[in-house]
């Protein structure tokens, strides 16, 4: 769901909302500013990678993506977009170069058993040179060796030789023929958890989505989880007639959607209904509600059945946890019957 779609939803949900009253606008809108800042000032984030003129840069990004996402070298000094299940900007400035286009959020160092004096010192230089980010500060540095634990030990030696070594902020190591055959998907999601720590909050969600970063989409979409179902818990206290059902209906399908964009994936109707099937949520219900849908938001309309006055926050906070479960942590998602009763799990989506 690319940031103009977000924006058109947003706009969306925002003209409902102005159906509310005058009371209750204030505290909806303020609970929804999470989101903007996560969605609507979201852009892809620009990593710095420096180190070793032999290590195959797109070979390595491949390998972090986790599937082919770049064909050829990019240009030494300017950032380079390279769209997986996120967008990350690449910039090589291995061996010379400068950059260009702005300042780097985090710096990559790339290194094998082979890195040298020089190479350590050239990272020195660079980091030396590094404009500072956009609101302050200069970006921080990543190492990574394709290599053992020793290997990357001696990278951190010849490292703390320079001015280098302040500007670390971790060190890890994944196997070398993971340039021919790939990473774990544990190994990849691990790095880029820890590389969302260290940038701008705008640029996480591209960088999760990338790196298929388990632990910060998770984190991600438990920031959607706690907004919608504060609004949803606002909206449904209130004694207001039936006009909130769109409202409340409309909430619940933009919070699956962007779950589901969270995760990785595009929304599609296949999907939404995959996880309605899941929750055993029927489609014979689900045209019930079809026309009211179509007029909120246009997104599948399977979750009215939740909807229930002073349960609304409940219902909301249940299937989005629903949602997290199926769409990014991988688990079995409890079906539920109309009487709501729990059935047997069903198998949660494959990779």
């Amino acid at each position: 769901m690319s940031r103009q779609a977000l924006l058109s939803v947003y706009d969306k949900l925002a003209a409902l909302l102005e159906k509310l009253p005058g009371s209750l606008q204030e505290p909806v809108l303020r609970e929804l500013e999470p989101i903007k800042e996560i969605f609507l000032r979201q852009r892809a984030p620009r990593v710095c990678v420096f180190g070793e003129n032999a290590i195959e840069l797109p070979a390595l990004i491949n390998a972090l993506a986790g599937r082919a996402v770049l064909h050829a070298p990019i240009l030494r000094g300017p950032w380079t977009p390279v769209q997986g299940s996120g967008t990350v900007d690449w910039a090589d400035l291995r061996g010379s170069g400068s950059l260009s286009g702005g300042p780097a959020d985090i710096y990559l160092l790339v290194a094998t058993s082979s890195f040298s004096a020089s190479d350590a010192h050239r990272t020195a230089e660079v980091l030396a040179a590094a404009t500072p980010r956009e609101g302050g500060g200069a970006a921080g540095l990543a190492v990574l060796t394709l290599g053992d634990a020793g290997d990357n030990a001696r990278v951190l030696s010849a490292l703390a030789e320079t001015q280098a070594s302040g500007a670390v902020l971790f060190s890890t190591h994944l196997p070398h023929s993971g340039l021919d055959h790939g990473f774990t998907t544990v190994s990849r999601s691990a790095l880029g958890d820890r590389l969302c720590e260290y940038i701008p909050e705008e640029s996480q969600l591209e960088m999760a989505r990338f790196f298929s970063a388990r632990g910060a989409q998770a984190r991600l979409a438990g920031t959607v989880l706690k907004s919608f179902g504060a609004v949803a818990g606002i909206i449904g206290v209130q004694p207001i007639p039936l006009a909130d059902f769109p409202i409340l209906l409309t909430l619940q399908m933009f919070m699956v959607a962007l779950i589901i964009h969270v995760s990785g994936r595009e929304f599609s109707l296949r999907l939404a209904g995959e996880f309605a099937a899941s929750l055993g949520v029927g489609f014979g219900a689900g045209l019930v509600f079809r026309e009211t849908a179509r007029a909120a938001v246009k997104i599948l309309p399977v979750w009215g059945h939740m909807i229930s006055g002073g349960v609304a926050g409940a219902g909301t906070y249940a299937l989005g946890r629903a949602a997290i479960a199926y769409f990014i942590e991988g688990k079995r998602v409890l079906r539920l019957s109309h009487s709501r009763k729990l059935r047997k799990p069903l198998p949660s989506p494959g990779p």
